[in-house]
C-alpha cells in the first residue's frame, strides 16, 4: 500500500495514485476507485495499522517496497468480526511510476498468516 497510509489519509489518495491506476493482487485486478475502497476498508478494520518499509529498490520507473505491517484487528474485515488481536504481516509491492504518480501496483503479502493470527483460520491439527 502506498503513500498516506500510515496516516490513514484517504484524501491523499489523489496525490499519490494515477486516475487510471491498475492494482494487481491474488484477488484480481482493481481500478483506482476499487483500490481506494479497499484502502478505506483496511483503515476501518485496522485503525492503528503502521507499515514499515524494510527495503526499497528503484530502477527506471519502478520501485519495489518490502514491508512489514503491524496492526490490531479492531473492526469487521471481509466478514470477520473484530478480534482485538495484534497482527504482523509481511509483504512486497512493485510500483510503476508515471508522471510522478503510482500508475500500477503488483501486490503480494502473507494474507494466510494474517488470517491465522486473527483466528479466522484454525492452526493445522497434529
Amino acid at each position: 500500500m502506498g503513500g498516506g497510509q500510515n496516516k490513514h489519509n484517504i484524501d491523499a489518495f489523489d496525490k499519490y495514485y494515477a486516475d487510471d491506476l491498475i492494482f494487481h493482487s491474488a484477488h484480481g485486478d482493481q481500478n483506482y476507485q476499487q483500490y481506494k475502497e479497499t484502502c478505506k476498508a483496511y483503515f476501518a478494520a485496522f485503525p492503528d495499522m503502521k507499515i514499515t518499509a524494510d527495503d526499497l529498490l528503484a530502477e527506471g520507473n519502478k520501485v519495489v517496497k518490502v514491508w512489514t505491517a503491524n496492526y490490531t484487528h479492531k473492526g469487521e474485515f471481509v466478514g470477520i468480526p473484530a478480534t482485538g488481536k495484534s497482527i504482523e504481516q509481511k509483504g512486497m509491492e512493485v510500483f510503476r511510476i508515471e508522471n510522478g504518480k503510482i500508475a500500477e501496483v503488483w501486490f503480494c503479502s502473507d494474507e494466510l498468516g494474517a488470517l491465522k493470527q486473527m483466528g479466522a483460520i484454525p492452526p493445522p491439527s497434529k
